[in-house]
Formats: structure tokens, sequence, C-alpha cells
């Protein structure tokens, strides 16, 4: 998988001198560093994608409680990262895990939902649907609680969940669901709104430019499909 900083070098190096033999050396170089870099895939191997679902769950638990520091939300500007970020890991990427680091370069930024509380989840079906897959039950789920951005006099909560089931032997079901990228103003309570995995078009100057950024990789922005679960 090839990653934003080490593509844009070689963009950049291409750019300014393509001719010298030297330096094509070099983008060659770096071009099989970028195809054969070896990441961690301890939560994306083949290996781990065709354990059970109890083991997998197991093992991300263990990960999220060996470090309960908290995050932090991107301070002032820093959060403009977001548009030179690619994409296309949030759905090409196998496994529970997204890319980490290449050469100390970190690939991926959580520049929204950048804090939240993780705990474990299960799904009892009431049975009084004709639903396959996970809506029949299962056991081995995992939450993620978030805002969207921090807090404050002056930007509302916006609360979002991640939510990921492990399945025996094939990539986890996961959903994302908000009540709405603007928040709930005025209100508090983080559980007050329903969450829905179709939410409504966003407004505002700088909401609407993450928007543009998203449909960079897909124009359905503002919903989740859940085939996954059947």
């Amino acid at each position: 998988m090839k990653f934003t900083s080490i593509t844009a070098l070689v963009a950049l190096t291409q750019a300014y001198a393509v001719k010298d033999e030297a330096v094509s050396e070099t983008l060659k170089q770096l071009h099989s560093l970028v195809d054969t870099a070896q990441l961690d895939d301890t939560f994306s191997s083949a290996e781990y994608l065709s354990s059970d679902a109890s083991s997998k769950k197991d093992a991300l638990w263990a990960k999220c409680v060996a470090d309960k520091s908290s995050g932090s939300f991107p301070a002032g500007a820093a959060i403009a990262g977001i548009f030179v970020e690619s994409m296309a890991p949030t759905f090409e990427t196998k496994g529970d895990q997204m890319p980490t680091e290449l050469f100390g370069l970190k690939s991926r930024t959580k520049y929204i939902h950048s804090v939240g509380t993780v705990g474990k989840v299960k799904f009892v079906s009431n049975g009084n649907h004709p639903f396959t897959g996970v809506w029949e039950g299962a056991q081995h789920g995992l939450v993620r609680l978030s805002s969207a951005a921090k807090p404050s006099d002056s930007q509302s909560l916006a609360p979002g969940l991640g939510l990921k089931f492990l399945r025996d032997g094939i990539d986890s079901a996961d959903l994302v669901a908000m009540y709405g990228v603007n928040g709930t103003p005025g209100d508090w309570n983080f559980f007050e709104k329903d969450f829905s995995n179709h939410i409504a078009t966003a407004s505002g100057a700088a909401l609407e430019a993450v928007a543009i950024k998203f449909s960079t990789e897909t124009p359905w922005i503002q919903s989740v499909g859940l085939s996954d679960f059947a």
C-alpha cells in the first residue's frame, strides 16, 4: 500500500529533477520501498482474519487497555492536514487496524473523532425479523463513542459512534453512526438524539469543505451500508 508522505516525496522529486541519473535511481529505490515495506499487520494479517471472533475481540481489547492515556483533538490549523490525507485506506484496508507508520512517518492521523471511549458490546436480537448474520445476535463486539470535534462554548457536541462485530474466519462487520455532523447545539447529553447510519447533509463552510474531501473516495458520504452484517 502506498502512503501519502512517501508518495508526495516521490512526486516532488520527479517534478524537479527527472533528468538526473542519480535522482532517477533514487526514485526507483523509493518506489521499491513504498511497494515492499512491511508494516505491523497484527490485526490485518491472513492469520488474524482467519481466527475466531472471540480471539480477535480479546486481542483488540488487550490492545485498547494497554495504553489508557487519552488522545487529543488537533489544535488550531492542524486539522487542515485532513485535506492532504488520502481517504482510500478507510475503504481499502483489510482487518481491524489502519496503516500506522512507514519508516517512522505517520501514514494516518485521526483528525476528527480524535478522542473516544471504547467498550465491549454484544447484540441481542429479539428474533422478530427475517435477517441473518449479525442481526441474529453477536457476542463479540466493540463500540467507540466520540465527539467529532472538541466540544466548547463555540463548538457543539457532535456525538458519533463506531461499532465493530468480530466474525469467525472473515473480516469484521463495521458501521459508523451519528445524529448529524453539525452536532446537537445546546444539548450536552451524548445519548439524547438517535444515532443513524444515514445522516443529513452538512451545513457551514468548514463542514462542506470536509464533505468535498470525503467525496474524493465515494459519493455516498452521508450513509454507511450494512451488508456485512447480514
